[in-house]
């Protein structure tokens, strides 16, 4: 009579008097993997709820500076060349999962043809927040969420396709976009009126 170890090696055991054999290091991988993948998934759900707690209250201060043209652009367009003042502080917005903000300011208006028009104005990627206030009168771009603009130009072109921007109340709005570590991305914004184009 042959033995169990002699048929199925050192990878089997008795119990019972029925043979069983040992789990091979394809199945223990497999076994571990799942259960530390299962872990990660775990703690990516917590990282995500923590920011359902995290609340922000930016100070942002926006309004039009000035407007320098209102002219007819190509045929039946309107292109108005503004300036705006910014002054906002976005280092509120940031929690430990926060990795970057794209934060953008646009004007909004209405029209008869569309209840609401947006037009991008300037925007920008905020990587970090700084320790303390930094000195006026401008950040380094792209690396702080303390902004500070004044009498700053559009990035974008303020082009209305039709001619309603004369006389036309607009809104300015801030619009900064969250982008954290783990989790889905959101979006917060405040609208400021800017008042009547001339």
């Amino acid at each position: 009579m042959f033995s169990a170890k002699a048929v199925y090696g050192n990878s089997a055991r008795l119990r019972d008097g029925k043979v069983q054999t040992m789990h091979s290091i394809w199945h223990r991988a497999n076994s571990s993997l799942t259960f530390f993948g299962t872990v990660a998934a775990v703690l990516c759900l917590l990282t995500t709820g923590t920011d359902f707690f995290h609340e922000s209250n930016p100070s942002v201060s926006l309004k039009l500076h000035d407007v320098r043209r209102l002219v007819q652009h190509h045929g039946s367009k309107e292109h108005a060349v503004v300036t705006f003042d910014l002054d906002a502080d976005l280092r509120d917005v940031f929690s430990w999962n926060t990795k970057q903000l794209f934060a953008f300011v646009q004007a909004e208006y209405e029209t008869p043809e569309n209840r609401i028009n947006q037009v991008v104005l300037w925007d920008s990627i905020i990587q970090q927040k700084p320790p303390r206030p930094p000195p006026p009168p401008l950040l380094r771009r792209g690396d702080k969420a303390y902004i500070r603009l004044n009498a700053h130009k559009t990035k974008y072109a303020f082009i209305e396709p039709g001619r309603y921007l004369r006389n036309r109340e607009v809104n300015l709005t801030l619009v900064w976009c969250v982008m954290p570590r783990v989790g889905a991305m959101y979006t917060q914004q405040r609208v400021l009126p800017a008042g009547k184009l001339p």
